[in-house]
């Protein structure tokens, strides 16, 4: 088993699995100050998760499901392994295996994941959405008189991007020794302005000129949020060229490695989060209050997530919903009545976050996950809300 990158394209992948005799989902976090032990406290909780689940199979009725089941954790002893092991880059890690196949899919990341282990017929995928967008991908662009260099940094993991150097001419000026007349004194001064006025005018054309590569490279990664580092004088040049979510830190860091930079603009971060999503709360209401692409609530949300018409689901990192889903995967809030056939069955399902999930995924919408006070904007209207393509 190898750890894969990952991205929306895989969470889509992870979404679509199915099987009839169970996809598990295994959630473990290696917390750093609990690996001083002999055995770690994490390793311990993931080990009595496991056992409480080989029980549960045990017990199944089914001969051949329940020789299946068992069979194929078998099949992952060595998957649990790399797992569970200290010494793997990555706080949380993940796994989804179906119980039908060989198939296993796994991640990690450099934040927490709630530690727990699910069997459903589907891979219980709401935990890792939610740990992810704690840390949205973002790009860190480093100015200096020098060049620039970006990083990308995405479920607190950064890569180095490489950069541009910058090239300033420097022309021969002869040092004037000796006494000077005041004449003469002047017109070093000038020279020696005018020099100044060239190199500063050469440096902005030059970043400039390598404002685009930064929007490109933004959009091409899905940046959320583009942070400028450097002297303000360089900053400012850059940021209106860049567009979209663009903030300036006043600070000289080139110095800094990658993983202490992201540490620096942490706070930055999670400020833009919070205004991105209160931005996003107040559209969708702006928009459901006026008859626009908005929709406010469970019942609404799910109407148009059956329509096909969400382009951005925001729902509470904590909420819970309680509804249903008919044979054919059509959701419905606790008490409301399909429109379709008379006598149309809906099933109760304790999991509609999830679900909500799935279906945003599945017809490729965007799942924005709030916490704080861009949760707290959206308690009266149950947790959930949509910004819809029409």
């Amino acid at each position: 088993m190898e750890f894969e990158r990952f991205g929306r394209a895989a969470l889509r992948e992870v979404v679509s699995m199915h099987d009839e005799l169970g996809v598990l989902s295994f959630y473990v976090t290696a917390s750093p100050q609990e690996e001083a032990a002999v055995k770690p406290a994490w390793r311990i909780r993931f080990g009595n998760e496991l056992s409480e689940l080989r029980e549960q199979m045990t017990a199944v009725r089914d001969r051949e499901r329940r020789t299946a089941l068992l069979n194929r954790l078998d099949e992952l002893e060595t998957d649990f392994e790399q797992l569970l092991d200290p010494t793997e880059s990555g706080l949380g890690r993940v796994m989804f295996a179906p119980v039908g196949d060989g198939r296993a899919r796994s991640f990690s990341f450099q934040v927490p994941v709630a530690d727990q282990i699910v069997m459903e017929s589907t891979a219980y995928v709401r935990p890792l959405v939610n740990a992810v967008e704690a840390a949205p991908p973002a790009g860190l662009v480093v100015l200096s008189r020098d060049g620039l260099k970006m990083i990308d940094y995405r479920y607190g993991l950064t890569e180095d991007l490489g950069g541009t150097s910058f090239e300033i001419p420097v022309e021969e000026w002869k040092q004037m020794r000796g006494p000077a007349t005041a004449e003469l004194a002047r017109s070093a001064a000038t020279h020696r302005d005018k020099f100044e006025r060239r190199v500063e005018e050469n440096l902005t054309r030059q970043l400039r000129a390598a404002a685009p590569g930064v929007a490109e490279e933004a959009r091409r990664r899905g940046w959320q949020t583009v942070v400028l580092l450097g002297d303000v004088q360089l900053t400012e040049i850059v940021a209106p060229l860049v567009g979209g979510d663009v903030l300036q830190v006043d600070a000289v860091v080139d110095s800094l490695p990658p993983a202490k930079l992201a540490e620096y603009v942490e706070p930055q971060l999670r400020a833009a989060r919070t205004r991105h999503g209160v931005e996003l709360t107040e559209r969708a209401r702006d928009a459901a209050l006026s008859g626009g692409p908005g929709a406010l609530g469970l019942e609404a949300t799910l109407g148009a997530l059956n329509d096909s018409r969400v382009a951005q689901l925001l729902l509470n990192e904590s909420g819970e919903w309680d509804g249903g889903r008919t044979e054919d995967g059509r959701l419905y809030a606790r008490g409301d009545v399909p429109r379709g056939e008379p006598g149309e069955e809906v099933v109760p399902d304790p999991t509609m976050g999830e679900r909500m999930i799935e279906r945003a995924l599945d017809i490729d919408a965007e799942v924005i996950v709030l916490d704080g006070e861009a949760a707290q904007d959206l308690a009266e209207s149950g947790g959930v809300a949509a910004i819809l393509r029409w």
